[in-house]
């Protein structure tokens, strides 16, 4: 066989592999529901669906990444350039304790939310501002066994309050 058909033939079998790739694919449904409306008059993306680990915090369902070893809670959300709108991150410690954080590498402001073992709201810092050099330690006067960071603004927004009961889903 000549070198230009056994190109030819490979081509072909590559673009109908691609297709077939392609084709097997789940699509995301364009008419299906996109947003849930969580309040009077607020509409936010829809989570409700999502898959993953998940906290229901304020009547509000955020999608959350989580870190649950030394080298996820050290790194957290430093040098990422955005958090999306209703999601977070959990950080989940084996015992409860007063955890410090700063906001040493971040780039944008975030609430941060400490929880206990009982599911409730102990303490929260709002709107804690990225630092470079002399960072600022946010510290609870309680014990928590879970922090919960997400976007500034959350906690005023959502009337968040000590003593709120958090929903902890689809944590392995």
């Amino acid at each position: 066989m000549q070198k230009t058909t056994i190109f030819f033939i490979t081509g072909l079998l590559l673009a109908a592999a691609l297709s077939a790739y392609i084709t097997a694919q789940p699509r995301q449904n364009q008419a299906s529901s996109q947003t849930t409306i969580t309040k009077a008059t607020e509409v936010i993306p829809d989570t409700l669906t999502a898959k993953g680990p998940y906290v229901i915090i304020a009547g509000v369902r955020l999608s959350v990444e989580v870190a649950d070893t030394p080298a996820e809670r050290g790194r957290g959300l430093s040098g990422r350039e955005m958090l999306p709108e209703n999601s977070g991150m959990l950080f989940v410690f084996d015992t409860p304790g007063r955890y410090g954080f700063w906001m040493y590498g971040m780039k944008f402001p975030l609430d941060i939310i400490w929880i206990d073992e009982r599911l409730r709201v102990v303490y929260f810092v709002e709107n804690a501002q990225p630092c470079v050099n002399i960072c600022e330690t946010y510290e609870p006067p309680a014990d928590a066994l879970y922090v919960l960071e997400v976007n500034a603004g959350f906690v005023k927004k959502y009337g968040l309050k000590v003593g709120d009961v958090v929903e902890l889903g689809g944590l392995v």
